[in-house]
């Protein structure tokens, strides 16, 4: 089959990474694989098409192609331009911010009728956050298939009670993420000998957040935009794994932290509902609140055994999120059309 990926743009992220990844698959399938980008700027997974042999093609094609699969909700405009001509998969990866997006940009909603299919990756995305899109139309358009993540083997153990405690953050730095929270959170357990880093491409940080950090350089890290093996790294070397963004759907970052066997603090978003569950395989604080945040962090620097047993809890939680059954399944959706 003769197949376009179309991103929105080739910084790394979860989306660019997992397509990424199904597109090795699919050329190894036996699949003819092009690449778009809709925002053609070079970057580290343009980067990694262009050395795994894959074409870009510059501009948008209108063929021969016998199917399109556009990735995240930005890529509509492509979902209809290109579906009259080939079968299309809208590949949405946006939870809760992705309905602010459809209603500022109200000519997005078509693609949801346009699209050969539309996948998700968590049931609530369909039956909950978009559902109100898409309740009038044919309910087997819609897929539910969750991430999966190559096996990960744990690094070498940190000490029980390591001399300082590392906290770490995969994101880019930017509102949505909400990285000020931990900055915020760490800065106020002054007393607890805590590091702070934070992975991804830095866009902005409010102005408390920047003076926090200007003022104690050695205790937060904002190392940028680094390759997956790069920031596997730091967070095999960390001692607890936050993500406090505001908005999130099935987080790589996070699956790949509980493989790794890290400790785990979010915010209680309604994603994570029935699979992390707080003092079961997390910790879980609400939203924005940083004081119960750094309560957490406090508890889980304080406790190796409390951090042993939920690094070990959420190990077992992203077990079955396995790369073979990821791509298998999305096998099943090509076939299927």
């Amino acid at each position: 089959m003769r197949i376009l990926l179309v991103n929105y743009e080739y910084t790394l992220t979860g989306s660019t990474l997992l397509l990424l990844r199904l597109a090795g698959h699919l050329h190894r399938a036996g699949h003819e694989v092009s690449v778009y980008g809709m925002v053609p700027d070079p970057g580290p997974v343009k980067d990694a098409f262009l050395r795994g042999g894959f074409r870009i093609v510059e501009p948008l094609p209108s063929g021969p192609f016998d199917l399109a699969l556009c990735n995240t909700l930005m890529t509509a405009p492509l979902v209809c331009r290109l579906s009259p001509a080939m079968k299309t998969i809208w590949w949405i990866h946006e939870g809760s911010i992705g309905v602010d997006l459809l209603l500022r940009q109200p000519s997005h909603v078509a693609a949801f009728a346009q699209a050969s299919a539309v996948v998700f990756a968590l049931p609530i995305c369909r039956d909950a956050i978009y559902r109100s899109f898409i309740y009038h139309l044919d309910p087997a358009r819609f897929v539910v298939i969750p991430y999966g993540v190559p096996a990960i083997a744990p690094g070498p153990p940190r000490p029980a009670e390591p001399e300082r405690i590392r906290v770490i953050s995969v994101g880019s730095v930017y509102p949505r993420k909400r990285h000020g929270d931990l900055i915020r959170a760490v800065g106020l357990l002054t007393d607890a000998p805590l590091d702070c880093t934070i992975v991804g491409k830095f866009y902005s940080l409010p102005e408390d957040c920047l003076r926090l950090v200007a003022a104690d350089p050695g205790r937060y890290r904002l190392v940028g935009e680094l390759d997956n093996r790069q920031a596997l790294q730091l967070v095999a070397e960390a001692d607890i794994f936050c993500l406090p963004s505001g908005s999130e759907l099935q987080p790589l970052a996070l699956l790949e932290a509980a493989l790794l066997g890290k400790p785990i603090v979010l915010p209680d978003l309604a994603v994570y509902q029935g699979l992390w569950r707080h003092g079961r395989n997390c910790l879980v604080y609400p939203l924005g609140d940083v004081p119960l945040l750094a309560q957490a962090i406090a508890l889980l620097a304080s406790n190796p055994a409390l951090r042993r047993a939920l690094a070990a809890a959420a190990q077992e939680t992203a077990r079955p999120y396995t790369d073979r059954a990821f791509f298998a399944r999305f096998d099943a959706l090509l076939c299927s059309l």
